[in-house]
C-alpha cells in the first residue's frame, strides 16, 4: 500500500452548516462551498431586506408629510420631558442606553466576536459579514439623517431641515444590528458555535435588549417616539446585508493556521 494520502480533499466552507475537516498551512487559500449548499439561500435576507427597507422609505415619508405615523410624537415628548429621572437613577439609565445602542461600545464587542469566530473558522466570512452591516446603517442612516435634519426633542420644536439628526435613531439601528448579529454568528447553522436552542434563546434575549435600547432612548426624551422603529427598520435592513454575506454559497478567503512540521531523523 502506498504510503501517499489519497483521499479526497474537504472543501467546504466553515461558514456553512456542515463543516468541513480543518486544513493546516500558512498560505491564503479559497474554499469553494460544498453541494449540500442550500439553493434558496437568498430569501430570507431577500424579505428581509426589502420588508424593512419599504417600511424604513414608509416612515421616512410619513415624518417628511407630517403623517398619522409620528402623532405620538409630540404627546409622548409632552408627558416625559417634565418627568426625567435624575441622578444615580438617571445615571444608570444613560449608562444601559449606551452600552447596548452607542457604537463606541457597540462597535469593539461585535467586531471582536466576529473575529474570535472567523479564527475559529478560518474564514473571514463573520467580518465581511459584520463590515458589511456596520457600512448599511452609517452610509444609509447619515444619508437619511442629513437628508432630513430632524431637531430631537430636547429642542422643544420638531422641525426638518434644522439643527439635529433625530430620524432615524442611530442607538437603536446599532443595538439591532449589534445583538441580533452577534447570536447569528455565534450560533446559527452559519455560526461559530451552531446551536438551536441557544440560538433561539440568545435571539429573544437579543430582542429584548434591542427593545429596551430603543425605548430608553424615547422615554430619556433623546428621540422622538417615530425616531426608534426607524432605527429598527433601519437595523433590519442591515441584518438583511449580513445575513446575505453569511449565507451567501460563494468562495471565501481562508487563513490556514501554521502548523509545526516533526522534525526528519536521520
Amino acid at each position: 500500500m502506498s504510503d501517499v494520502d489519497r483521499s479526497e480533499p474537504d472543501h467546504r466552507d466553515p461558514g456553512l452548516p456542515a463543516a468541513g475537516k480543518p486544513e493546516n498551512g500558512a498560505d491564503m487559500h479559497l474554499r469553494v462551498p460544498g453541494d449540500q449548499e442550500n439553493t434558496r439561500w437568498w430569501v430570507l435576507p431577500l424579505i428581509l431586506g426589502a420588508t424593512s427597507a419599504a417600511l424604513l422609505g414608509l416612515l421616512t415619508w410619513q415624518v417628511v408629510v407630517r403623517g398619522p405615523a409620528i402623532a405620538w410624537d409630540w404627546p409622548l415628548h409632552s408627558y416625559v420631558d417634565p418627568r426625567q429621572p435624575s441622578g444615580i437613577a438617571r445615571g444608570i439609565l444613560n449608562g444601559i442606553a449606551s452600552l447596548g445602542g452607542q457604537r463606541l461600545y457597540t462597535l469593539p464587542i461585535l467586531v471582536t466576536t466576529g473575529a474570535w469566530v472567523a479564527w475559529n473558522q478560518r474564514n473571514i466570512r463573520p467580518l465581511i459579514a459584520i463590515g458589511a452591516g456596520l457600512a448599511t446603517v452609517f452610509f444609509v442612516g447619515y444619508w437619511i439623517k442629513f437628508s432630513l435634519s430632524r431637531t430631537p426633542p430636547h429642542t422643544g420644536i420638531d422641525i426638518l431641515h434644522g439643527e439635529g439628526q433625530a430620524f432615524p435613531s442611530g442607538h437603536t439601528a446599532n443595538a439591532t444590528l449589534t445583538w441580533i448579529l452577534i447570536v447569528v454568528v455565534l450560533f446559527s447553522a452559519w455560526g461559530g458555535r451552531p446551536n438551536r436552542r441557544l440560538f433561539r434563546h440568545w435571539l429573544a434575549v437579543a430582542f429584548g435588549a434591542v427593545f429596551v435600547v430603543g425605548m430608553l432612548m424615547t422615554l430619556l426624551d433623546y428621540h422622538w417616539f417615530s425616531d426608534i422603529p426607524g432605527g429598527w427598520l433601519l437595523g433590519g435592513l442591515a441584518l438583511a446585508v449580513a445575513i446575505a454575506i453569511l449565507r451567501a454559497p460563494l468562495p471565501w478567503p481562508v487563513l490556514g493556521r501554521p502548523t509545526s512540521r516533526p522534525s526528519e531523523t536521520h
